[in-house]
């Protein structure tokens, strides 16, 4: 007789450079894997992966046991941990062992029902809600997925109240079916990736993402440019990929003595650094699902202007300043009062709510 085991679609951990539902995936994966022995599949053929110049080890009619006897060890910057999860023997995917399971889907779920009970995450809505903002087959994919894909789950966990509500709005889903827990942090998870002493930077200025218009870097740089109340030898750092829709050749990169640089990807320790390093992280974005580089800044201490809307509302607190990502003077008010905030605030209430442990225990919970 085949017995049960959690299996949790690791498609995304594919990616050559993991990116923000990238690294969410492998975190999910990890902690759940701490508590118990999961399998791990993929939804992608190897042809397919191929074409797509990502990782082909773990393809579609294979899986990947991973749990508490063989999980890399802690505190890994995230590539190399998923390296050595990737690396790890592979076996045919057992039908009859799923058909009898929990299955987890991490970022689309399958047109086939292949598990007893199906689960599905879910991280915003957000080319339903901002479509100018993506590609036209993106809209295609998200509009597919509210219409067509999202009722088949048995539940869904969305990664924030605002991603919850948007579900059971756009998709239309019984609110008995979604649940929220909030993501743990993306970065520094059991300890600093850059374990030396940091001080401030009272000129560095910080930007996580990928360079993407939903991040509204033209507001961003603008305000940064032009702010009568910035140190005049202010230096805005933006750590991500380029993305879609957006000519980094065309944003402006200084004016006096003022500078923009854009490092692209960097490694887990440069991006402790810099959020150890900087004055304040600086995140106007027009609509998030979650938002990762607020909670990874406010944890290492570092404060935040961000846009007053969507999930980062779910922020409010010590270190938080928020505003209309659309004015550039709203976000000059915000600096202004990040500036005045006396330090020595400690966000508590998120090292205790915002854990991967709980995503997982919801994830368990629901699946089973």
């Amino acid at each position: 007789m085949t017995s049960p085991i959690l299996h949790v679609d690791a498609t995304s951990l594919s990616q050559v450079r993991l990116t923000g539902v990238g690294r969410c995936v492998a975190r999910i994966i990890e902690s759940l894997a701490r508590r118990q022995t999961i399998a791990l599949f993929s939804m992608v053929t190897r042809d397919d992966l191929r074409v797509m110049r990502q990782i082909e080890t773990l393809h579609g009619g294979l899986v990947i046991h991973l749990g508490p006897h063989n999980i890399p060890e802690a505190g890994l910057d995230i590539t190399t941990w998923r390296d050595r999860v990737l690396n790890l023997p592979t076996r045919p995917f057992d039908a009859a062992a799923a058909a009898a399971s929990g299955g987890v889907y991490t970022f689309r779920r399958s047109r086939k029902r292949r598990f007893a009970r199906e689960v599905s995450v879910y991280y915003d809505l957000t080319a339903l809600l901002t479509p100018q903002t993506h590609k036209n087959q993106t809209r295609r994919d998200f509009y597919e997925l509210a219409t067509t894909m999202a009722p088949l789950d048995d539940h869904a966990l969305a990664i924030s109240r605002c991603t919850m509500r948007d579900m059971v709005w756009l998709c239309g889903l019984p609110p008995e079916r979604v649940h929220w827990a909030h993501l743990g942090p993306s970065q520094c998870v059991h300890s600093h990736a850059s374990g030396q002493p940091m001080t401030r930077d009272p000129n560095l200025f910080l930007a996580v993402s990928t360079l993407e218009p939903r991040k509204n870097p033209e507001n961003l740089l603008r305000w940064f440019l032009t702010s009568p109340n910035l140190p005049k030898d202010a230096q805005l750092v933006w750590a991500g990929p380029s993305g879609w829709l957006i000519d980094r050749g065309n944003l402006p990169q200084a004016t006096g003595n003022r500078t923009i640089t854009f490092p692209g990807m960097v490694s887990d320790a440069k991006l402790c650094e810099l959020y150890r390093r900087a004055r304040c992280l600086v995140y106007v974005s027009l609509y998030e699902g979650f938002g990762f580089p607020v909670l990874d800044a406010l944890l290492h201490r570092t404060p935040v202007i961000c846009s007053g809307n969507s999930s980062m509302l779910e922020f409010a607190g010590p270190g938080v300043h928020t505003c209309d990502p659309l004015d550039i003077q709203s976000i000059d008010e915000a600096w202004l009062s990040c500036a005045a905030e006396p330090d020595g605030w400690v966000r508590e209430d998120l090292e205790k709510s915002c854990t991967w442990d709980n995503v997982a225990s919801h994830l368990e919970r629901l699946a089973a």
